[in-house]
C-alpha cells in the first residue's frame, strides 16, 4: 500500500496548441498546479515543443478540413507538479482554457513527497 506522502504530488500534463500555451499554463497554474507551496515560485511549468498527429472524426467541432484526414502539426507540452487535493480544480482550468473540445490531459503519479527536498 502506498504511503500518502509518496501519493501527495502528481505531474498535470496537456498538450496545446502554441499559439495558446501561455494561456492554458497560467490558468492550470492559477487553480494550484506548478507550485510545491514552498513560497518560492509559482507558475513553474516545462514546455516540451512536440508533433501532434491526428484523424478528425464526425464528431468534431471543427472538422479541419472533413472528417477521416489525418493532421500533423506543432503543438507544446505544458507539464506541471500539482498537489493530489487539486488535481480536479486544474483540470477543469485546463479545459476552460483549452481550445479544444477534449484535451489531452495525462495525470502521472510522483514520489515528490516520499523525498521531498524543500523547506515549507
Amino acid at each position: 500500500m502506498e504511503s500518502e506522502s509518496s501519493t501527495q504530488y502528481v505531474i498535470v500534463s496537456v498538450t496545446v496548441p502554441v499559439d495558446s500555451t501561455d494561456v492554458v499554463r497560467i490558468a492550470m497554474c492559477d487553480a494550484g498546479a506548478g507550485t510545491v507551496d514552498d513560497g518560492h515560485y509559482d507558475r513553474v511549468a516545462f514546455i516540451t515543443r512536440c508533433v501532434a498527429k491526428y484523424r478528425v472524426l464526425e464528431r468534431a467541432w471543427d472538422k479541419a478540413g472533413g472528417s477521416g484526414i489525418e493532421h500533423e502539426h506543432e503543438e507544446d507540452r505544458v507539464e506541471a507538479i500539482c498537489r493530489r487535493d487539486r488535481v480536479q480544480g486544474v483540470v477543469e482550468a485546463i479545459v476552460a482554457a483549452h481550445p479544444y473540445e477534449t484535451p489531452a490531459i495525462a495525470i502521472y503519479p510522483t514520489l515528490t513527497g516520499e523525498y521531498k527536498y524543500w523547506q515549507d
